[in-house]
């Protein structure tokens, strides 16, 4: 009866673990594939900023642009964010017109929507892995899938808009059309908003805020790269000149980790044996809860002759390189948010095209 237990938290966690993995790659692979279709079905053409449409706070650019049939349109940018920097009235941008609505653009030269797919896809992978790893997939498992879906639906359909209440198919798509019409008077110059004297003061303080935080995030950039360049010289230099042999993991090691969300860490303890038949044992470097591996599990080593315990860790393929390609896209990241905040704060510097004096 314990056991059944058991078996059913972990396939509980198991199964939760695929549907994070599911909802992160379905997203990032809808943002992905969203964008691709965009750049191979859009409209290309060069656009004007002639303003924005501000909503409460948020502002969306408006372009003005000619196709190359010498027709003239207006479209508003499909993303609206409250940063004033790039929304410049008279700015000119590569826009990608919407196949199926001109009145629908994006700047050509943004990715961040495969920047989001990414960062989306990449945890998605990592859930789906440790998914598969970490756990036994056994019949409790779908069990545990069979319930997990059961309440999700029941949920789904308690949110349903009730059928009676129901907007038909041509109504959502002539709202949708409304939706996607410009209304002249509501497109307004971002130099007028940004003239206001609360928004002065509001730039100014964000001004102070980014010039201060530029160099603390350098600081986790370079300490990120730093880190990151090690790890992949270590793996480098195991995957040129390493050796591999056969190993077991002969029990766990468990570590208390302090925090807000304290818990146990496990590490595998794996034995093998050398090239030159000398039986070692060491405490792999990554370790996970739930843990990945059982005692007596067998696993592949990666080692180190000359250091055939400190240069030792379970061969995991082509994900070896996971952390330390984890490590310097985030040192990537941070380096290029540590730019854009020197650049937003830079003292004298205009401030979204607005001059802003810097205070003194």
């Amino acid at each position: 009866m314990f056991g059944t237990f058991i078996q059913g938290i972990a396939a509980f966690n198991q199964v939760g673990l695929f549907i994070g993995a599911l909802v992160c790659l379905g997203l990032g692979g809808l943002l992905l594939g969203a964008s691709l279709y965009a750049r191979l079905h859009g409209l290309r053409a060069t656009g004007t900023v002639i303003g924005v449409i501000d909503r409460s706070g948020s502002y969306t650019p408006v372009y003005r642009y000619t196709l190359a049939d010498g027709t003239t349109h207006v479209a508003k940018s499909d993303t609206s964010s409250s940063l004033v920097r790039g929304k410049e009235t008279g700015r000119t941008v590569p826009l990608l017109i919407s196949a199926h609505n001109p009145g629908e653009a994006q700047e050509a030269n943004s990715h961040v929507f495969e920047a989001l797919g990414v960062v989306l896809i990449v945890p998605g992978i990592w859930l789906a892995y440790t998914a598969l790893t970490a756990y036994p997939v056994t019949w409790m498992t779908g069990v545990m899938a069979a319930v997990m879906l059961i309440y999700l639906a029941e949920r789904a359909h308690r949110v349903f808009i009730p059928k009676g209440e129901r907007v038909s198919i041509e109504a959502w798509r002539a709202q949708r059309g409304r939706d996607a019409e410009i209304d002249p008077a509501t497109v307004v110059p971002i130099e007028n908003i940004a003239a206001t004297p609360e928004m002065q003061q509001k730039l100014q303080a964000q001004a102070r805020k980014n010039r201060r935080a530029a160099p603390l995030v350098g600081v986790f950039a370079v300490a990120l790269l730093a880190i990151g360049l090690f790890q992949a010289r270590t793996i480098a230099r195991l995957e040129s000149s390493g050796l591999r042999a056969p190993g077991e993991v002969v029990r766990l090691q468990s570590e208390w980790s302090q925090g807000r969300d304290s818990h146990y860490t496990y590490y595998p303890i794996v034995r093998y044996r050398t090239q030159d038949n000398r039986t070692v044992e060491f405490k792999d470097s990554v370790g996970t809860n739930p843990p990945r591996y059982r005692r007596g599990d067998p696993v592949t080593v990666l080692y180190g002759a000359a250091d055939p315990r400190g240069d030792a860790i379970i061969d995991r393929g082509a994900m070896n390189w996971l952390l330390p390609g984890l490590l310097l896209l985030a040192a990537v990241l941070l380096g290029w948010l540590m730019l854009w905040l020197r650049k937003s704060g830079a003292g004298g510097d205009a401030i979204g095209g607005v001059g802003v004096a810097a205070p003194r």
